[in-house]
């Protein structure tokens, strides 16, 4: 592993608390939470594996970087507050895009900046949320 990606993924998993899977290039975050979602007066408890990861650390730190993360709606306002209001900019190659049901946001990022101010991006704005 180049000492560039190795000094992210150490950053990466410090800010999210996460482990980190490397394979074919790619580097996998495996980070989940507990989330009840309730229906009517049934609650349903569920763990929910989060999709992020980021390709090869190019010579300049930037990687693409890639998240979709599990809200419940109510928490989704105050998770892209605070997404989108962190103390680094958003990059100019950034896309945002989301799935909506009654129930639960799919909430999908992708970016082109260093990964370790993506997963301090993300680190904040799970900060939002219940635990």
């Amino acid at each position: 592993m180049d000492t560039l990606r190795a000094s992210a993924v150490e950053q990466v998993k410090s800010y999210l608390d996460a482990e980190v899977e490397i394979t074919a290039g790619q580097t996998f975050v495996k980070k989940s939470r507990e989330m009840k979602i309730y229906r009517e007066q049934q609650c349903f408890t569920c763990i929910i594996e989060h999709d992020i990861s980021f390709g090869k650390v190019n010579a300049d730190g930037t990687a693409l970087n890639r998240a979709e993360i599990f809200l419940l709606p109510e928490e989704y306002p105050s998770f892209l507050f605070a997404w989108k209001n962190f103390r680094i900019p958003l990059p100019t190659d950034y896309r945002q895009w989301q799935q909506v049901n009654p129930h639960i946001v799919s909430m999908c990022m992708e970016s082109v900046e260093a990964p370790e101010d993506f997963a301090a991006r993300l680190s904040a704005a799970f900060s939002t949320l219940k635990t």
